[in-house]
């Protein structure tokens, strides 16, 4: 705790002390306390006459926002409207925090996500995984992912891999680990270990309730996985449904595991999404091509002059 409060007096000091000319301050904000540690940083930098744009991050920002009572909300937007650019992860969340929060299109940068990944593919996977990566909760889907699985018919059933730690306040989940057959759970693991299970799997599943841009959702994409998503967040804006992967209900494991069954059949097909997956990673989500997307962001607000 008190690394942190002296990490964020010295990001406060930095905002009120000298800086060179045309600096711009780029501020990662997200949900809950989050947001509000930026509105100080930011009620600084408004007294110094200084731009800073805000790079939304975090699934929830929405609910967030919505749970706001009206002089919070106001608040908010108002740190919004002033900020010289908003970078968002997607067409969703511009399109939302413009009506929400009263943001004027203009200030908006669509930079999605984007992450490294191998510069081959592996050619031969074996016994076809599925691979869910991220927190085992309700709102990542887990309790539906895990109904589906159970009616996969038995002779198709692989491997499912459940990859993160898990949160099961209500024991559900828990529940249903007990119960479900072919599966396993690896606890919270490093990024060595989600290589290594990204390398074994051929099937990416996301059913998510809630997301922004998920970065498990490019990393399988930049491994080749065949993507398994639900339409939340931007994660419909990266999966072309059909084309790059499935995009499926939130709350319908019949759809899911229909879906993995058919994949699970069809080998051609299950490869034939991966490599389209791969290359639409190549062409939009490739890390080397990130960094300058943001400094064209930073020249633009730079050249607007706020």
């Amino acid at each position: 705790m008190r690394v942190r409060l002296r990490n964020f007096a010295r990001a406060v000091a930095t905002c009120l002390g000298p800086v060179p000319a045309h600096t711009v301050f780029h501020l990662n904000q997200a949900s809950n306390v989050s947001t509000w540690r930026k509105l100080v940083l930011v009620s600084a930098l408004r007294m110094r006459n200084r731009p800073y744009i805000l790079h939304i991050h975090g699934g929830k920002f929405d609910e967030f926002l919505e749970g706001l009572n009206p002089v919070a909300r106001r608040v908010v937007s108002n740190m919004l409207q002033n900020a010289s650019g908003i970078i968002v992860l997607g067409n969703y969340w511009r399109d939302y925090i413009a009506r929400v929060a009263g943001v004027d299109d203009e200030k908006f940068h669509v930079v999605p996500n984007a992450v490294p990944g191998p510069s081959q593919v592996p050619k031969d996977r074996g016994t076809p995984v599925v691979l869910f990566s991220g927190q085992l909760t309700r709102r990542k889907g887990v309790v539906e992912l895990l109904r589906a699985w159970a009616m996969v018919p038995e002779d198709l059933r692989s491997r499912l891999v459940l990859a993160g730690d898990l949160n099961d306040p209500d024991g559900e989940i828990s529940r249903l680990l007990e119960v479900t057959p072919d599966i396993e759970t690896t606890g919270w693991i490093g990024p060595e270990g989600i290589a290594e299970q990204l390398a074994e799997a051929s099937v990416l599943v996301l059913p998510s309730y809630g997301e922004n841009l998920p970065m498990s959702l490019l990393d399988g994409m930049a491994w080749g996985l065949a993507p398994v998503v639900t339409n939340v967040g931007a994660v419909g804006e990266v999966v072309e449904d059909g084309k790059s992967g499935w995009v499926i209900p939130t709350g319908d494991p019949e759809t899911l595991a229909r879906v993995l069954e058919n994949l699970l059949r069809d080998s051609e097909r299950r490869l034939s999404l991966g490599r389209a997956a791969r290359r639409r990673w190549e062409e939009r989500y490739q890390i080397d091509r990130y960094r300058q997307r943001l400094d064209q962001v930073y020249a633009e607000v730079l050249r607007k002059g706020r």
